[in-house]
């Protein structure tokens, strides 16, 4: 499911549906794919991506036909899976720099929430045995310790915008101030 996500916001898929090939992958050079930056959402939460002919509409990086790009993205945990060892070579050329990731990894220490590190931590540690076995990385784990952060709930249920549950925070913040709230 994090892979295949009907979503606007994600990391396109890079790949091309060609009548002729079959599914491709884009070439190298015409990565990374972006996403069209005028679109309007729709109301209904379904992606904008395959109605938007200058998006899909492209031709097959193989026979040179008419293709269709692919209008699913991937999930957000995708980039923010190995985004840390990034962090530690922000400057390199080429996705992960040796000397650098070998310096600074694994993570000393991550702090999350449960719900996000739950998933976060598996994908993680997925994603950093892949670039282990690509030689990539040399560590086995991402992060080398773990806290966790609890849920705030309000009548016996997790408090979120979605549920629109929330506590307005500006009474408190004017009686005991923005970093006790905090």
């Amino acid at each position: 499911w994090n892979i295949s996500r009907q979503r606007y916001w994600g990391a396109p898929i890079p790949v091309v549906y060609c009548e002729t090939c079959g599914p491709v992958p884009e070439k190298e050079e015409n990565l990374p794919v972006v996403l069209p930056l005028e679109v309007k959402t729709n109301e209904d939460g379904r992606s904008p991506l395959p109605g938007l002919d200058e998006f899909v509409q492209t031709t097959c990086p193989i026979c040179g036909e008419p293709a269709r790009r692919e209008t699913d993205t991937m999930d957000t945990f995708v980039e923010s899976s190995w985004y840390f060892a990034r962090y530690c070579c922000n400057k390199a050329e080429e996705p992960l720099a040796a000397a650098d990731v070998d310096y600074w990894m694994p993570v000393d220490q991550y702090i999350g929430g449960i719900e996000h590190a739950i998933l976060h931590l598996l994908y993680s540690r997925f994603f950093v045995k892949a670039l282990r076995d690509l030689g990539w990385l040399k560590v086995d784990e991402p992060f080398a310790n773990l806290l966790t952060q609890g849920m705030v709930l309000k009548d016996g249920a997790k408090m979120s915008k979605s549920k629109g549950n929330v506590v307005d925070p500006d009474e408190m913040i004017k009686r005991y101030g923005a970093d006790t709230v905090r």
